[in-house]
């Protein structure tokens, strides 16, 4: 090289050309990929990434974004309050994601601050040019969607449908029929369902599914809602359970694993025995970090699959791709446990 540098210096393209002795514009076509008729020899281009690499120089990413008009990365908004790794399903979703991303050469870009702000500075970080689409988690009702159905931004939905989305899900509602056609084949007639706090398109599908497959079987449910979405139960619940025999309710379906953990829990201090006094029945299947008391009769949904395939999809669609699917629906799984 032709020159000195100083290690402490950002180096530029500049730098570069200068130590090698060729143009910034021919380090430019070697370095950047800038489209160029200029051809640059083997030697050449050999030189100036040698003394890129021993210069330390970094390729600056916003000014490559803007001439590529990308960022390579994909965004991830949840609309269900914070994302907990060491949440199982949250695990297995973050997962999914980063196989997706590695599997399609994109990075991967999670916001956790979305709670101090509102839908308008939610929608301008997201749609501000960090990236280039968006993984979305939400309710159909939340007010970011339609935010984001004026935007010129692509995003993809997965776990809820949201019309007029291309997303991707698990097949909640044959879950829930499997679970009810169980539960007719053990001889209960009267259940307790366990819905989750809030606005959830995936669980509503599968509280309606059991409710109208239970039905046909002539079984009476009563849905009852948890007082938090990791299964707490209240007052009126725990009262419920305590009259469950003067009711007939002899079965608890639980619209995902937390909740049916947290009957087990009630149950075991205040000594229902299960499956005896009460079958319980969870959903989603995904592995616990400890080994439970007992083996949970559940669903089992592949959420890490799920969300590898949404990262697929808005690939696709950031690729200009004509071939959309509205809605991928992936098989879910009934897993028969000791709690039933």
């Amino acid at each position: 090289m032709s020159s000195t540098y100083s290690p402490n210096k950002k180096v530029t393209l500049k730098d570069i050309a200068h130590a090698v002795g060729v143009s910034q514009f021919t380090v430019s076509v070697v370095l950047n990929g800038a489209k160029s008729n200029t051809r640059v020899s083997d030697g050449t281009r050999a030189k100036i990434l040698d003394a890129a690499r021993e210069m330390g120089y970094l390729p600056n990413a916003l000014a490559r974004a803007l001439r590529n008009q990308a960022t390579n990365i994909l965004g991830l908004y949840f609309g269900y309050g914070h994302l907990e790794p060491h949440d199982p399903f949250h695990a297995e979703v973050l997962t999914g994601l980063q196989r997706g991303c590695e599997i399609c050469e994109k990075d991967l870009m999670i916001h956790y601050s979305f709670h101090r702000y509102g839908v308008d500075e939610i929608f301008a970080e997201l749609a501000g040019g960090k990236i280039d689409g968006l993984v979305l988690i939400a309710s159909p009702d939340d007010p970011l969607v339609e935010r984001l159905r004026g935007s010129k931004l692509s995003f993809v939905a997965m776990t809820d449908v949201i019309p007029g989305v291309p997303g991707v899900i698990a097949d909640d509602a044959a879950g829930s029929v499997e679970i009810a056609r169980h539960l007719a084949g053990l001889g209960h007639k009267n259940v307790m369902y366990r819905s989750c706090p809030g606005q959830s398109d995936s669980a509503l599908r599968r509280e309606v599914a059991f409710i109208d497959e239970a039905k046909r079987f002539g079984i009476e449910t009563v849905s009852v809602k948890t007082s938090d979405w990791k299964g707490r139960l209240d007052a009126a619940e725990i009262d419920l359970l305590a009259r469950r025999r003067e009711n007939g309710i002899t079965a608890a379906v639980c619209w995902g694993d937390p909740s049916a953990y947290a009957l087990l829990s009630y149950c075991k201090s205040n000594d229902v025995r299960v499956p005896n006094d009460l079958a319980v029945v969870g959903f989603n299947g995904i592995e616990m970090p400890y080994e439970p008391a007992h083996v949970l009769t559940t669903v089992r949904a592949n959420w890490a699959l799920v969300a590898q395939r949404a990262v697929q999809l808005l690939v696709d669609q950031l690729d200009g791709k004509t071939e959309i699917s509205d809605l991928t629906v992936l098989p879910v799984e009934f897993c028969p446990g000791e709690t039933s």
